[in-house]
C-alpha cells in the first residue's frame, strides 16, 4: 500500500505540472515557458495536443491508483474485523 501511495503523490506532482505547462487561451504560464513561440520544443501546436494527452493518460493512472487503495483498504479492513470476530470466539467459549 505505501507503494501506491508514493506513486499517488509522484502522479500529482506530474498532473499538475503538465496541467501548468498546457498553453492556454491567453498569455499565461505556458506561454512563460515558451510555449507560445513557434521555435518552440514541439512546435507552434505541438504541446497542446501532446500535453493534453499526456495529462489524461495521467489522471486516468491517478484514478485507477486511488480506486485500488480504496479497494485494498477495505480488504484490508475486513480481515482484520474478521480476525478479531475469530479471537473474541476463541476466547469466550460458550457455557453448557
Amino acid at each position: 500500500m505505501l507503494i501506491i501511495k508514493i506513486l499517488l503523490v509522484i502522479l500529482a506532482v506530474l498532473i499538475v505540472g503538465s496541467i501548468m505547462l498546457q498553453q492556454g487561451k491567453g498569455s499565461d504560464l505556458g506561454s512563460a515557458f515558451g510555449g507560445g513561440s513557434s521555435d518552440s520544443l514541439f512546435g507552434p501546436l505541438g504541446p497542446s495536443n501532446f500535453l493534453s494527452k499526456l495529462t489524461w493518460i495521467l489522471i486516468s493512472a491517478f484514478f485507477v491508483l486511488c480506486l485500488l487503495l480504496a479497494y485494498i483498504g477495505k480488504q484490508e479492513l475486513t480481515l482484520d474485523v474478521d480476525e478479531k470476530e475469530k479471537m473474541e470466539q476463541n476466547k469466550d467459549p460458550e457455557p453448557q
